[in-house]
Protein backbone atom coordinates (compact mmCIF):
# COMPACT_ATOMS: atom_id res chain seq x y z
CA UNK A 1 0.00 0.00 0.00
CA UNK A 2 2.88 2.20 0.80
CA UNK A 3 3.96 2.01 -2.82
CA UNK A 4 0.53 2.94 -3.96
CA UNK A 5 1.11 5.75 -2.20
CA UNK A 6 4.13 6.59 -3.14
CA UNK A 7 3.68 6.20 -6.79
CA UNK A 8 0.33 8.34 -6.62
CA UNK A 9 2.69 11.50 -4.90
CA UNK A 10 5.48 11.07 -7.78
CA UNK A 11 2.91 10.69 -10.36
CA UNK A 12 0.98 14.30 -8.77
CA UNK A 13 4.05 15.67 -8.84
CA UNK A 14 5.51 15.06 -12.42
CA UNK A 15 2.15 15.76 -13.89
CA UNK A 16 1.88 18.90 -12.70
CA UNK A 17 5.28 20.09 -13.42
CA UNK A 18 4.70 19.49 -16.92
CA UNK A 19 1.75 21.50 -16.77
CA UNK A 20 -0.62 17.91 -16.69
CA UNK A 21 -3.97 17.26 -14.21
CA UNK A 22 -2.48 16.00 -11.38
CA UNK A 23 -5.06 14.14 -9.72
CA UNK A 24 -6.25 12.71 -13.18
CA UNK A 25 -2.40 11.45 -13.30
CA UNK A 26 -2.18 10.16 -9.37
CA UNK A 27 -5.30 8.50 -10.04
CA UNK A 28 -4.04 6.32 -13.75
CA UNK A 29 -0.57 5.38 -12.04
CA UNK A 30 -2.43 4.25 -8.72
CA UNK A 31 -5.14 2.35 -10.84
CA UNK A 32 -2.40 0.61 -12.84
CA UNK A 33 -0.06 -0.06 -10.31
CA UNK A 34 -2.95 -1.89 -8.53
CA UNK A 35 -4.76 -3.42 -11.74
CA UNK A 36 -1.05 -4.73 -12.69
CA UNK A 37 -0.47 -6.36 -9.33
CA UNK A 38 -4.52 -7.75 -9.18
CA UNK A 39 -4.38 -9.36 -12.80
CA UNK A 40 -0.82 -11.10 -12.38
CA UNK A 41 -1.91 -12.49 -9.06
CA UNK A 42 -5.17 -13.39 -10.58
CA UNK A 43 -3.70 -15.11 -13.55
CA UNK A 44 -1.23 -16.97 -11.54
CA UNK A 45 -4.08 -18.32 -9.11
CA UNK A 46 -5.32 -19.53 -12.42
CA UNK A 47 -2.83 -21.35 -13.41
CA UNK A 48 -2.43 -23.03 -10.90
CA UNK A 49 -5.87 -23.98 -10.37
CA UNK A 50 -5.37 -25.32 -13.59
CA UNK A 51 -2.30 -27.35 -12.73
CA UNK A 52 -4.19 -28.62 -9.46
CA UNK A 53 -7.25 -29.72 -11.32
CA UNK A 54 -6.23 -31.09 -14.91
CA UNK A 55 -2.13 -31.74 -14.10
CA UNK A 56 -2.90 -33.46 -10.79
CA UNK A 57 -0.94 -30.60 -9.15
CA UNK A 58 -0.98 -30.55 -5.22
CA UNK A 59 -2.78 -28.66 -3.38
CA UNK A 60 0.43 -27.76 -1.63
CA UNK A 61 1.35 -25.48 -5.18
CA UNK A 62 -0.54 -22.26 -3.88
CA UNK A 63 2.06 -22.67 -0.87
CA UNK A 64 4.42 -22.88 -2.59
CA UNK A 65 4.49 -20.97 -5.50
CA UNK A 66 2.61 -17.64 -3.50
CA UNK A 67 5.36 -15.77 -3.13
CA UNK A 68 6.91 -15.89 -6.64
CA UNK A 69 3.87 -14.81 -7.89
CA UNK A 70 3.31 -12.43 -5.53
CA UNK A 71 7.36 -11.05 -6.09
CA UNK A 72 7.01 -11.12 -9.98
CA UNK A 73 3.53 -8.96 -9.71
CA UNK A 74 5.32 -6.20 -7.68
CA UNK A 75 8.22 -6.06 -10.21
CA UNK A 76 6.03 -6.16 -12.64
CA UNK A 77 3.82 -2.91 -10.93
CA UNK A 78 7.18 -1.17 -10.59
CA UNK A 79 7.95 -1.22 -14.28
CA UNK A 80 4.44 0.24 -15.06
CA UNK A 81 4.97 2.42 -12.63
CA UNK A 82 8.58 3.54 -13.89
CA UNK A 83 7.06 3.52 -17.43
CA UNK A 84 4.10 6.23 -16.30
CA UNK A 85 6.41 8.10 -14.60
CA UNK A 86 8.80 8.19 -17.51
CA UNK A 87 5.99 9.01 -19.82
CA UNK A 88 5.59 12.42 -17.69
CA UNK A 89 8.93 13.49 -17.56
CA UNK A 90 8.06 14.56 -21.01
CA UNK A 91 7.16 17.89 -21.06
CA UNK A 92 4.40 18.09 -24.17
CA UNK A 93 5.03 20.09 -27.12
CA UNK A 94 3.33 23.29 -27.51
CA UNK A 95 1.28 23.17 -30.77
CA UNK A 96 1.36 26.69 -32.05
CA UNK A 97 -1.83 27.66 -34.06
CA UNK A 98 -0.60 28.83 -38.01
CA UNK A 99 -3.69 29.74 -40.34
CA UNK A 100 -4.73 28.48 -43.28
CA UNK A 101 -3.17 30.99 -46.25
CA UNK A 102 -5.58 33.20 -47.53
CA UNK A 103 -7.95 31.95 -50.58
CA UNK A 104 -6.82 32.91 -53.99
CA UNK A 105 -9.84 33.93 -56.40
CA UNK A 106 -7.91 34.51 -59.91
Amino acid sequence: MILVILAAIMAYRKAVATERSGWKWAAITSGAFLGTQLLIQFGGGILLGLGITFAGWSESVFDTYGIIITIISVIASLIVMWLILRYLDKVPEEQLFTPPPPPNFN
